[in-house]
């Protein structure tokens, strides 16, 4: 109603303006004041009824998901659940593409998007106020675990590198400036094989395609990104000879101080171009975030339709099928889940008392 009242105003004023003179209408101009006070009452009146009449189960109009990049796979992610969430809710959803994940954060913070893909260290530094973030976003919340996601370095094969030690001297992408927290995390890495940046020659990008084409272009000789994701496979099948996903070294102290972060062997896979043998590599936790003041309802009703149609997700997107329905409620968690989402977790019967533990503990770190 709102919208159709704002065409018929925008005609109107154009219709007037063709036919008449400027004089006209400055002559006239208290009567259309008083027309246009009279539409923005009619309006707002109008914003009341859709609010009175809404659904109190699904009170939410719109449900947006803030992504990585177009190409990367918090896009492919946040796109697919946006397509089921409208399409067993009716509910309009769309995922929003930005330049990485910290950009978003802050917005989820303020309750200004409904959701966003998040990994568990940027979440766990922006909740306490840690690493980049100055301040707490003590108002991010979990809603789901969605992915458990394979992280490394990768080069060109033609390089002749295989492992983290090889990067010695050479220059490497250690800071990305669109997403903040990786900072430490990649610097973990290389600490694996006994490196800090002073023994690379650090270079800073602003996000995953820049990451990406720096490689191609030959201006660093390696970079870090999440494996198997559509811009990688682009970049082997561009690059002659293809890439290689660098080994870790053997010294993961450093990344065992990382709250979601675990190492794992990644074996060869079509979808995961670079691994060339079984390699270690790091693996994260990635999870869908949402702010505090988004209503209990909303994110009740988007847990609920993203946990009871997880099978068909996975079918659509293989990556996912490494994740099981209990892992998208882990007991480790990195930040507090949204009270919506605890009360589906209730109902479902996969919230135990080792959760409530958790989620009280994050809890009263802000109330110190």
């Amino acid at each position: 109603m709102v919208c159709r009242l704002n065409m018929v105003t925008h005609q109107f004023v154009h219709d007037i303006f063709v036919e008449y003179s400027i004089n006209w209408l400055a002559r006239r101009e208290n009567m259309f004041q008083e027309r246009r006070n009279t539409i923005a009452t009619l309006s707002a009146a109008a914003v009341v009824v859709s609010i009175g009449f809404a659904s109190p189960v699904w009170a939410q109009q719109r449900v947006t998901i803030g992504t990585n990049q177009a190409g990367t796979f918090y896009n492919q992610i946040g796109g697919l659940m946006a397509t089921l969430v409208q399409s067993k809710t009716g509910v309009q959803s769309t995922s929003r593409p930005f330049s990485g994940t910290s950009v978003y954060l802050p917005q989820l913070h303020r309750g200004e998007i409904t959701f966003g893909i998040n990994s568990a260290l940027d979440s766990s530094n922006a909740y306490t106020g840690g690493g980049v973030y100055k301040q707490p976003l003590n108002h991010v919340r979990a809603a789901l675990l969605v992915y458990r996601a394979p992280y490394g370095y990768f080069a060109k094969s033609s390089s002749g590198m295989k492992t983290i030690a090889d990067l010695k001297g050479k220059k490497v992408i250690v800071t990305q400036r669109a997403i903040a927290s990786f900072d430490k995390f990649n610097e973990a890495i290389l600490a694996t094989a006994g490196l800090t940046p002073a023994d690379v020659s650090p270079v800073t990008v602003s996000g995953v395609v820049e990451s990406v084409r720096s490689v191609t272009e030959d201006k660093v000789v390696a970079a870090p990104l999440l494996l198997g994701i559509p811009l990688l496979r682009e970049a082997d099948a561009a690059i002659p000879g293809g890439i290689r996903v660098l080994a870790f070294g053997p010294n993961d102290a450093k990344l065992d101080e990382l709250r979601g972060i675990t190492t794992m062997i990644l074996k060869p896979a079509k979808p995961l171009v670079g691994v060339k043998e079984p390699t270690k590599v790091a693996r994260f936790d990635v999870y869908l975030n949402t702010g505090s003041d988004i209503s209990a309802d909303t994110v009740y009703k988007v847990v609920k339709t993203v946990y009871e149609n997880w099978g068909a997700m996975q079918k659509q997107m293989p990556p996912l099928r490494g994740v099981k329905p209990a892992d998208l409620v882990p007991v480790r968690m990195s930040h507090p889940f949204h009270e919506g989402a605890v009360r589906y977790f209730r109902e479902a019967g996969i919230w135990s008392d080792a959760h409530k533990a958790q989620q009280d503990a994050l809890l009263a770190q802000m109330t110190k």
